[in-house]
């Protein structure tokens, strides 16, 4: 008679599948788990550089424009009549100042203006004097807190929408009034455009390098400067007539829909006025780095999504001791 067969079948046993299910199942979860984190940072990143787009071309261009500005400064008597000596001379004229105060346009604690000329080229009438990329204009940058104009139709019916907006003012050359006007009468907002929405800070820093001075880079107490300032005695300050060696741009934006939150009156925000109260009165590293951080905090505990561009803009043309 033959023996009956021994060992084990070559089946799996039922603990040997659940065994094997809850492994593959793990397994999916983990897998799935991974690729909900991914796409959910993918996205993010997404909305994130979709929500600032604009802030960053707007940035760019005022980084760019800048760059260019010019004082073409000479030297020349101090008096033509019975002259002395030479001073530094120039026609043209680089503005800081505080947004909302004479004689810079823009709202109140939202940083600096600045008003310079550089060769943009833009021209108010092309047929005249078109293709002509050297002539000079006079252009600025500042904040402002109002509403986009509604067209008259619809006036009434479209609710006004107030935002912060980075305006961008570029005088053609025809028009261009530093010549002819004294001090700094020539600032303003005449013909003044949207560049981007959402731009609630806008520090402009100028400057001097870490070489020439490795303290804290201090040129003026606070954020203002005028190339005029001490133009015509002597001797003349190291600012007159000068570019300074560097401005240093920053630039804080906020998401659309933190703005669509908080921008409902044509009052400005509370929060974010608020937000920069007391921050930014002294130029120099050490205050100015905690009052950014101060400044970041504060939008962060009111909940509002924001990003900080900075650049730091050389002048070559400057020749500041």
């Amino acid at each position: 008679m033959g023996n009956p067969k021994s060992g084990r079948s070559c089946g799996f046993t039922l603990v040997e599948v659940l065994v094997a299910s809850l492994v593959l199942i793990l397994l999916l979860m983990v897998l799935f788990s991974t690729v909900s984190q991914t796409s959910l940072i993918t996205r993010r990143a997404t909305e994130k550089i979709s929500s600032f787009q604009g802030a960053r071309f707007a940035f760019e261009t005022v980084t760019r424009t800048l760059s260019q500005a010019t004082l073409n400064s000479y030297w020349d008597y101090d008096d033509p009549n019975s002259p002395v000596r030479y001073l530094r001379t120039s026609q043209l004229h680089f503005l800081v100042g505080k947004s909302g105060t004479a004689p810079f346009p823009g709202t109140p604690g939202t940083g600096e203006a600045v008003f310079f000329q550089a060769p943009g080229g833009v021209v108010g009438d092309p047929s005249l004097h078109g293709g002509m990329e050297g002539l000079l204009n006079a252009c600025g940058y500042y904040v402002k807190y109002d509403s986009e104009s509604v067209p008259t139709v619809f006036q009434g019916t479209v609710a006004a929408k107030y935002r912060y907006r980075l305006m961008q003012t570029i005088q053609p050359t025809e028009s261009l009034a530093v010549y002819s006007v004294a001090g700094s009468a020539w600032v303003g907002s005449v013909g003044a455009m949207p560049l981007a929405d959402n731009i609630i800070y806008l520090v402009v820093w100028p400057r001097k390098s870490a070489t020439d001075d490795p303290s804290g880079q201090v040129l003026t107490a606070d954020f203002s400067y005028d190339s005029r300032t001490g133009a015509t005695t002597s001797p003349q300050p190291p600012t007159a007539n000068q570019l300074p060696p560097l401005v240093q741009i920053t630039m804080i934006a906020i998401d659309e829909s933190s703005a669509a939150r908080l921008c409902a009156t044509s009052t400005p925000p509370s929060e974010i006025s608020g937000a920069s109260d007391g921050l930014f009165s002294k130029s120099n590293q050490t205050d100015f780095a905690s009052d950014l951080l101060a400044f970041e905090s504060n939008l962060s505990n009111i909940g509002v999504k924001y990003q900080v561009f900075t650049a730091l803009v050389p002048f070559r043309e400057s020749k500041m001791e």
